[in-house]
C-alpha cells in the first residue's frame, strides 16, 4: 500500500529536479581526457574491486574519476577507497538521497556518468543518474524499467558478471568514439 505512494513521490521529486536543470551539452570525446563519474552497488566486495580497477585504468589514461557507492543498511567499520551513502541517507518518504556526499557528487559536471549497479536497479542510483548534469550517461538495461535516464544502455544478460559488463562497456565505447 505504501510503496505506490513512495514511488509517486519519488518520481515527482525527480521530475521537479529535472525541470529545474539546465540542458545538457555533450562533452565526451575519445581524443581528450574526460571526467568520469561511477555509481555502484557497494555491497559486493568483488564488484568494489572491479570498479576500483576500472578507475585505476582510466586514471592511467589521464582521465579524472570520482566513485560513489550505495549500500543498504550501515557500513560502520568498513573502509572504502571511495565515497559511500547508505539507506539511512535516504528521505524516509520519497527515498531520494539526502546527504552532503550525494549533493557534492551531483554538483560535478561529469563528461561520462556510469551506473555499474547491473544486478539491482536501485532507485537512489537511478535518481542520481537522472538529475546529474553529466553530459553522457551509461547504465544497465532492465527490461522491467519503463524509462531510464541513460544515453547508452548495455544489457547485462542472464549470467553476466560486472567484469564482463565492464569489458563490454569499454569495447562499446571504443567502437562509438
Amino acid at each position: 500500500m505504501l510503496e505506490p505512494i513512495r514511488t509517486y513521490l519519488f518520481e515527482r521529486e525527480k521530475r521537479k529536479r529535472l525541470s529545474e536543470a539546465k540542458p545538457r551539452v555533450p562533452y565526451f570525446r575519445k581524443d581528450r581526457k574526460n571526467h568520469f563519474g561511477i555509481l555502484l552497488d557497494a555491497s559486493q566486495p568483488e564488484d568494489r574491486a572491479e570498479v576500483v580497477a576500472l578507475a585505476e585504468h582510466l586514471r592511467k589514461d589521464g582521465h579524472r574519476v570520482k566513485i560513489l557507492g550505495f549500500m543498504q543498511g550501515y557500513h560502520e567499520g568498513l573502509n572504502f577507497p571511495f565515497d559511500i551513502f547508505t539507506s539511512s541517507d535516504l528521505s524516509k518518504v520519497t527515498q531520494v538521497p539526502k546527504s552532503q556526499i550525494v549533493d557534492q557528487f551531483l554538483e560535478q559536471p561529469f563528461d561520462v556518468l556510469i551506473n555499474m549497479s547491473i544486478t539491482i536497479n536501485h532507485k537512489p542510483l537511478d535518481y542520481i543518474c537522472s538529475v546529474s548534469p553529466a553530459s553522457f550517461r551509461i547504465g544497465p538495461w532492465f527490461p522491467h524499467q519503463a524509462d531510464n535516464p541513460y544515453d547508452l544502455c548495455l544489457d547485462t544478460g542472464t549470467s553476466s558478471t560486472l567484469k564482463a559488463w565492464i569489458s563490454e562497456l569499454l569495447n562499446t565505447l571504443q567502437k562509438i568514439y
